[in-house]
């Protein structure tokens, strides 16, 4: 009963770190390059969702609102400032060391409006249910259909729509598209917005269910997507949906027998492991493969 509980705890967590794995890994499939201030923008969103709803006195649900239009915006601006300028792979390290550059100014700016170390994030707070010894928060029920209805949506956009079309076009061959009359740019200012939507549903799930926000939540979620990423595939969206659940039911299981002493321990140790054997991670391989290894299976 333990194994289950453990499990089923998971899965909740893993969901949310789904989401952030699939930021990195949209952005990754379609310009090759990571964002390294995806982690501090989604700080910067949740400081200024906080810093308003103390202002205007929102519910629950004007945060949740505010919380992805600010990840949105804030993922704009990191591309104009620093994906846009560097177009191609010839501008790929100095795209990353930008959007490092960024990621310090983000947090700088999410310090100023989270003066104290730890400030309170609402929460649903819902009764918690029970399934004969089984034990779930009603709020993470929630949190996870919010998660999972989000990946549905996102695999209908990726595969049923012109702009999903587009999307993979661009991700096999960008140059190709491009002479095709695909406007690559565009699409990845698109794509950055996408990814900003990703990550503000998962800070909201993530901050929600802790009820509280630290300066430290952007470090801890580059940590997480990235890992969920490589874990799952990099460049593979179905990868990174399996690799956030994977992560998610590695780190609930080495918490409860192990203690939280060793999470990231053994948690690193067997993305190690699965690096060795697999360098592409699970999903991953020599080229990109987006939402296409998804279909192949379905």
């Amino acid at each position: 009963m333990d194994f289950i509980q453990s499990s089923l705890d998971g899965v909740l967590f893993g969901s949310a770190y789904s989401l952030l794995a699939l930021g990195f890994s949209l952005v990754f499939g379609i310009m090759k390059k990571i964002n390294l201030a995806y982690g501090s923008s989604l700080l910067l969103a949740g400081a200024c969702s906080v810093w308003v709803q103390e202002m205007a006195g929102f519910s629950v649900t004007g945060l949740f609102i505010t919380i992805i239009s600010a990840s949105i915006l804030i993922n704009f601006y990191v591309e104009r400032i620093c994906f846009a300028p560097h177009r191609g792979q010839s501008g790929a390290i100095a795209s990353i060391i930008a959007s490092f550059a960024i990621w310090m100014q983000l947090d700088e700016m999410a310090f100023h409006l989270l003066p104290d170390r730890t400030h309170s994030f609402s929460s649903l707070n819902l009764d918690i249910l029970q399934f004969g010894e089984i034990l779930v928060r009603g709020d993470q029920l929630i949190h996870l259909a919010i998660a999972f209805t989000v990946m549905i949506l996102l695999y209908f956009l990726i595969m049923k729509t012109n702009f999903g079309l587009l999307l993979r076009a661009a991700s096999e061959n960008s140059e190709t598209a491009s002479i095709l009359g695909t406007r690559v740019a565009l699409l990845g200012t698109a794509t950055f917005m996408l990814a900003g939507f990703l990550g503000g549903v998962a800070s909201f799930l993530i901050l929600s269910s802790d009820s509280q926000i630290t300066p430290l939540f952007g470090l801890w979620c580059t940590f997480k997507g990235l890992v969920a990423m490589m874990l799952g595939g990099v460049g593979s969206l179905l990868g990174a949906v399996i690799g956030g659940l994977l992560l998610g039911f590695i780190e609930a299981h080495v918490t409860f027998y192990l203690g939280a002493e060793f999470r990231d321990i053994i948690t690193f140790g067997i993305l190690f492991a699965v690096l060795v054997i697999k360098p592409g991670g699970i999903f991953g391989g020599n080229e990109i493969q987006l939402y296409n290894d998804l279909e192949r299976r379905l």
